[in-house]
């Protein structure tokens, strides 16, 4: 706004105090020309807020932060502080918890002055976008509104081209990271409904409302003369009852409620939550090798390209897609397990472990008597198990130590630090980030517990698997196979319809988001384990294996696509490595 449109202001106030608000929810940018972005925008602005007589609940736009994010003189803090008093908040962002939904609030912060491109980017910051993804876990199921002041990409609104994406400012994170909040409502069926601001432009354009992977976007107009873009001067009504949903424009020129631009739903708010239909889909197979995989000897390099790890001592770098097998990283013993961290591929075999680079031509070992790995050491004990170290190189289990294998800094050695010491020899080691765990081959769980280098106890299992924070088990009670899904928030279980069988025959890959693949008695289940579906997919005559995830370690918390190893179906055939959706 500007001073001189402050009769203007009072008016909206009086347009929206008349359409008796539960709550008022401004996007941000806040004061008039020349104070926006200060102390004295902020109370500015707050003076005509409270005339409409309804609680408030802002989140901060881009202007608010301009005179200092990144390399601004205004000290850094000052807008967030006295904006946090003024409106009784104890964080800029949030969640407002409702009985039967829930408003998120992302605000912009401050950028750091050595990755600024974009002062007025509307920039949010890892620890709170970490935030909101794990508040959003916490209730499945529950729809969410989401308040931004920009969209995010791939919202699909109306932009304006010479000013929003010529600075590069035209979405959330838009130069550090746009793509996380793409994911966060691609892959989140709660966020139902999504409000933004930010383009001052109004409700009629056929791209004010979009709909994009079960999620509505709604463009939020002005209220002032002095900045609309198009000439029209409004603001959203969201009328949220028992029996339906509605959007409306509350135009500040006729100073009435219309259906401009508007939407409206029949039904609870829940009903709009699509959850997908749990769906095995195969893609395409290559066979590998002459003989099938070891049980954990799957590890993607890739979405496209996996290893394979075989009984009769191999390990193969396949590509389903393409149907090839481009060679072998050993050839000897058959391998007691294989992991891939960073550029290495690494190997454990007897009382060995070694790591080859797995980018590089010479990867492969072309001669049958020819070396391998590229780089090894030996170990006092049988190296049992490996899983990728957050710092680098492996976590080994070998005997009952722990150690740490990684390369030495002039990647000449290895260097193997002793860290705990195990109760029982380790089966398996399972790593997700920071966190780590060791089973044993009696079915008995022990978590790492960094600080104090040692090993508790926590249950007994048949099997087990952790990613992305997603902790799935496998258990037998009164002869029936359950599998478990956590995520530190909520708790799932349903049953597999399978035998059990031997210990060693069973495992459950986590695939993110309480979603199961799981291997019985050689048979393949998917499940959606907090819908208690279970889907056994046809993967043919052959028994199965081992599976993984096709993903490589970076990906969103939500995996989509395995890796399976199918046995010979009938002799003279060969063993298979599909690759299926989920």
């Amino acid at each position: 706004m500007k001073p001189e449109d402050y009769g203007i202001t009072r008016t909206a106030m009086e347009d929206i105090a008349a359409a008796s608000p539960d709550l008022i929810i401004p996007l941000g940018d806040f004061g008039s020309q020349g104070k926006i972005g200060s102390v004295e925008g902020l109370e500015e602005a707050e003076a005509f807020l409270r005339q409409a007589g309804a609680p408030l609940r802002p989140i901060l736009g881009n202007h608010d932060m301009e005179r200092e994010s990144g390399p601004g003189k205004q000290p850094k803090g000052t807008m967030q502080e006295r904006f946090l008093r003024m409106f009784e908040l104890d964080c800029p962002y949030g969640v407002l918890e409702y009985d039967n939904y829930r408003f998120f609030f992302a605000a912009t912060e401050n950028q750091s002055p050595d990755s600024c491109y974009d002062v007025q980017e509307v920039f949010a910051t890892d620890e709170q976008f970490d935030w909101l993804k794990a508040k959003l876990k916490e209730r499945p199921g529950v729809p969410v509104i989401f308040f931004t002041h920009a969209p995010p990409v791939g919202a699909g609104l109306r932009t304006v081209p010479r000013v929003h994406v010529r600075s590069t400012n035209a979405y959330l994170d838009e130069n550090h990271n746009p793509y996380r909040w793409y994911e966060l409502f691609k892959h989140t069926p709660e966020i139902v409904l999504w409000f933004s601001a930010h383009y001052h432009l109004s409700h009629g354009h056929p791209d004010s409302h979009t709909y994009r992977f079960g999620t509505h976007f709604f463009m939020t107009g002005v209220h002032g003369a002095a900045f609309t873009r198009d000439g029209n001067r409004q603001s959203r009504i969201l009328d949220i009852d028992t029996d339906g949903v509605k959007v409306l424009t509350l135009d500040h020129i006729k100073r009435e409620v219309t259906e401009e631009g508007g939407w409206a739903h029949t039904g609870q708010l829940d009903t709009l939550v699509q959850q997908p239909r749990l769906e095995p889909v195969y893609v395409h197979a290559v066979s590998v090798g002459e003989a099938p995989a070891v049980k954990g000897g799957l590890v993607p390099l890739s979405p496209t390209r996996c290893i394979v790890s075989t009984t009769d001592g191999f390990s193969w770098e396949a590509e389903p897609w393409v149907e090839g097998v481009f060679g072998t990283y050993h050839i000897g013993p058959a391998l007691t397990s294989v992991a891939a961290c960073g550029n290495q591929l690494w190997m454990a075999w007897g009382n060995e472990a070694g790591a080859t680079d797995r980018h590089s031509p010479w990867r492969f070992v072309r001669d049958e008597k020819g070396p391998w790995p590229f780089i090894k050491t030996t170990l006092a004990e049988t190296a049992t198990a490996l899983a990728a170290h957050p710092a680098g190189g492996v976590w080994v289990a070998a005997g009952h130590e722990l150690k740490h294998v990684m390369l030495t800094a002039d990647n000449g050695a290895l260097a193997v630090i002793g860290h705990a010491a195990l109760e029982e020899p380790s089966a398996a080691l399972i790593a997700d980030g920071e966190s780590l765990w060791s089973l044993s081959a009696t079915g008995k769980l022990y978590a790492y517990d960094a600080q104090q280098q040692s090993f508790v106890y926590m249950r007994q299992v048949l099997a087990w698997d952790s990613w992305s924070g997603y902790n799935v088990s496998l258990h037998s009670e009164h002869g029936q196979l359950l599998l478990t899904s956590t995520n530190g928030h909520n708790m799932y279980v349903t049953s597999l319809p399978a035998k059990i069988s031997q210990t060693s025959d069973l495992q459950v890959i986590s695939l993110g988001a309480h979603r199961v693949l799981a291997i019985a008695a050689g048979e393949a289940y998917a499940a959606a384990v907090n819908r208690q579906e279970v889907v056994r997919m046809e993967t043919g005559e052959g028994k199965v294996a081992t599976a993984c995830r096709a993903v490589a370690a970076d990906s969103y918390d939500r995996c989509d696509a395995v890796y399976v190893s199918v046995g010979q179906a009938s002799e003279g055939s060969r063993p298979l490595l599909q690759k299926w959706t989920i």
